[in-house]
Parts: C-alpha cells; structure tokens; sequence
C-alpha cells in the first residue's frame, strides 16, 4: 500500500473512531477523487495566478489610459496643459448671442466700417407711386432721405500696346530702348497682374489650380496653372535685392525672434524658419532642422539678443555666436503646466513659482537693472528649492532651467526685447496653414520662391502695407 493510501485510510479511521475496512475497487476510487481533487487544486492555483496579473494588467491599462484621456480629451488634444475644444454635433447657438445682444460690450467703442468720404456718382429716386398701395395721390417731396453705397465696377483687363522708340547708341554701338514701365522684361502680364497672383498664393493660401478660375471669372484673363508658377518665380527672382535688404534689416535688429516648422519637399520632410522683428519676417527653408538653419538667418555677424523656445538648435547656435539670448515665458509655463498636470503638488508649486516671477520681471518694463536680474535669480532659486516631492521629470525640469538662468531675465533690462516668441509663432501661423492646405512644396526652387515671396508679403503687411499697392514701389527701389 503507498503512503498516500495508509493517509487517507488513517485519517478516514479517526474521524469514524472505529477501524475502516474498504475493498480493492472503493480504494481506487477514492484515489481518483483525491487526484482529481489535486488537479483541480492545481488548477484553482493556476487561475488565481493569472487572475492577479490580469488584475495587474488591468490597473496599468486603466493608469496609462487615465493619463492619455488626460493628454488627448475627447476633441482635439493638449498643447501645454491647454486642450482645444471643438463643439459636437449641429452647431448651437452661442449663448451670448441668444440671451444677449450682439456688438460691442456696453462701455466698449463700436467698430463700424467707417462711411465713403467721397460720392462719386449722385442718383436721385423719384417717387411716382406708392410702394405699398401702389396708390398715385402723393404729396410734394417732404424730405430727402441721403443713402451711400459702395460697389465695384465691372472688373475688365486694360490691354496697353506700347510703342517703344529704338535708336541707336554711337558710345555703346547698338540699338538701345527705354524700359517698359510697370512690366517686367519680357513679360505680357503686367505688374499688377502679376501682384495679385502672388497676393492670393501667398496671403490668401489659395491652391494653385484656384488661382486661374478667380482670375478668369472676374477679370477674364486666362492664365494656366503652370503661368502662375512661372509668374511665382519671376517675382521671386526680381524681388531678391529687396529680400536681401529686408534680411539685412532684421540681422541689425536688437532682438530677433526665432522659430521654426515642418515642412514638406517634394514628399520628403524639410523645415521652414523665420525670423521676425516688429517690421520685417525673413523665411528661409532647409533639409534639416539643425541649428544651420538659424546660423543662415542670423548671417556671419550677427548682433542683437535672440529669443527662441529653447530648443536644442538655438542654444548650438547661441554658443557658435556668442549672442545674448532670452527664452520665451510662455513655453516656459506652457512645460509647468503639465507638471502640474501630472505631478500633483510639486509640479503646481513650479508652475505658481514661474507665474510669479514672471509678474515681477514685466513689471519693470525693460527698465531693470542688473541688480533687478540678480534678484529675480536668487527668487526663482529659493522658491523652486522649497518644492515639494522629487519627481526626476521636475528635477530634470529644475536643472536645465536654472542652468539657463542667464537666458531668462534679458527682457527686464532692455525694452527691446519681449520675454516672450509670440512674435515667431504668429509669423509662422500663416505658412502652417499654408502647408496644410497645399501639402508643402513640390521642388527645392518652389521651396525658396515660397520662403522669398513669403517674406515680401509678411514684411509688407507688418509694415501696414499691401503687396498689390506698394509692392512695386519696393521692386523699383530693390
């Protein structure tokens, strides 16, 4: 008999306190219970096991979902802590306007488009019958009721045929001619016409398979899809000396405002610099997004204080040029915002740490000293070492912004520097937006016909003026 036998048989004789005597076939059967029972035990054991890490599974999927509902909510996404809602379904009514009135706040001034100061065409409207019984017993004229209205003429094209004198010149010995105005050399559009194309490709970011439908269906002029890219770069090139003059501009600036984008050539990926000062914007567009790209807006000598967003490229940049730099505030609290987000107390305390210090540096308006940067440092030191909890992702966070700490405050003492890269980012809006409904460029030279036409239009229109109207006042003096 086996030792597990002589058990069982033991113990079923103490619970009954008499001998137990059992035959050949209920031994057996009592032993395939008892293995059956040690299977299902060892089973039972099996199940508990995967069940706990199923359960372990279960609350980090639970955990790591938590914290990507937290980055990407239901609408849109989060950019520093701030997600961009988008409402669902049939658009509703805006609550400010269906309890509310529209315009103005009270208090506010309205904005009106202001009445024509000149009347170019006067009409007068008789009334012989009334307009609403159609009944002729009127009186004599009571008043007159004065209404202006603005319209466009018919929009036509103006074709000019030239009649150019040719002589010839007995110091150069050859024919000689004088220059066509407002025409480009061996052009058959004309300057205006050719202002508009760039207009809506640049400005408006029309497509450029739209641009000959407008052009045909208000003024009649054909044009096909490859004379507008023709068109494109012959304005590029003719406007090269203005850009290098605009560019040489905003490398003399006292602070310059840096930013960069993605980019598409020809399906591959590029990127799409700027550079903005309050009156010039300077694009430039290059392979990669190393810190040569912002090394060929700067120029060989550059000046001025650079403000950028901390990326890895500009601080390469900064040591190769030896500029005094200022970081933008606002990435800044954008990063300790979701430090906030996602580490509890120590990372609110950072995120109210910047805030503050931030309120007290704008209050001096450029108008510190160095004794003001000093003491700025040593608060941001002593507030941000009182934080609670030592999370590595706000340690990490920590360091590199008191390693860069000479890069925060060039603001306070110089009022012509902003603290933050507002500038750069509304620059770049434009040609984002661009890229998203073109796709990006389909060569390397469309690529630099965008980035020169681009910094035309946008310098123009810091400066309060438009390309069709002023441009060629630049192109004749470029």
């Amino acid at each position: 008999m086996l030792p597990r036998e002589r058990f069982l048989l033991r113990l079923l004789a103490d619970e009954s306190d008499r001998p137990l005597v059992l035959g050949r076939e209920e031994r057996r059967e009592i032993l395939r219970r008892l293995e059956r029972l040690e299977k299902l035990e060892e089973e039972l054991k099996r199940a508990q096991a995967d069940l706990r890490r199923v359960a372990r599974e279960r609350a980090e999927l639970e955990e790591r979902f938590a914290r990507y509902r937290q980055r990407h909510p239901e609408t849109v996404g989060v950019k520093f802590g701030r997600p961009y809602f988008l409402r669902r379904g049939p658009a509703e009514p805006s609550p400010v306007l269906e309890h509310g009135h529209p315009g103005a706040k009270v208090g506010h001034p309205a904005h009106l488009r202001p009445t024509p100061d000149r009347v170019d065409r006067r009409v007068r409207l008789p009334l012989r019958a009334c307009p609403r019984c159609g009944g002729r017993r009127l009186s004599r004229v009571q008043e007159l009721r004065h209404r202006r209205v603005e319209e466009i003429p018919l929009p036509s094209t103006e074709v000019t045929e030239f009649s150019i004198e040719r002589r010839y010149c007995r110091d150069c010995r050859r024919l000689v001619e004088p220059r066509v105005p407002g025409v480009l050399p061996r052009a058959r559009l004309g300057l205006r016409v050719m202002h508009l194309v760039a207009q809506l490709k640049i400005f408006h970011r029309l497509p450029t398979e739209q641009i000959p439908p407008i052009l045909r269906s208000v003024y009649g002029l054909h044009l096909s899809e490859g004379e507008v890219m023709s068109i494109l770069t012959r304005l590029a090139s003719a406007y090269r000396p203005t850009f290098e003059r605009f560019q040489g501009a905003m490398r003399d600036a006292p602070a310059k405002y840096l930013d960069e984008t993605s980019h598409s050539v020809n399906g591959d990926g590029a990127y799409l610099w700027v550079a903005a000062t309050p009156s010039e914007a300077v694009y430039r567009v290059t392979a990669t997004r190393a810190h040569g790209g912002a090394l060929d807006l700067l120029g060989a000598t550059p000046t001025g204080t650079v403000v950028h967003d901390r990326f890895a490229a500009y601080a390469q940049a900064a040591r190769k040029t030896g500029l005094p730099q200022q970081v933008c505030w606002f990435h800044l609290i954008g990063d300790a915002k979701e430090l906030a987000e996602f580490h509890g107390p120590e990372g609110e305390h950072i995120l109210a740490t910047l805030r503050a210090v931030y309120d007290e540096a704008k209050r001096w308006e450029g108008r510190g000293t160095n004794g003001t940067v000093l003491e700025l440092e040593r608060r941001l030191e002593s507030r941000l070492a009182e934080r609670p909890g030592h999370s590595i992702r706000c340690h990490r966070f920590v360091r590199n912004l008191l390693k860069a700490k000479g890069w925060l405050f060039p603001f306070v003492t110089d009022s012509r520097v902003e603290g933050t890269n507002n500038r750069a980012e509304r620059a770049l809006r434009p040609s984002v937006v661009a890229r998203k409904i073109s796709g990006g460029s389909r060569s390397w030279r469309g690529a630099r016909t965008m980035a020169t036409l681009t910094t035309i239009v946008q310098t123009l229109r810091l400066r309060g003026e438009w390309l069709v109207s002023d441009g060629p006042r630049y192109l004749a003096t470029g």
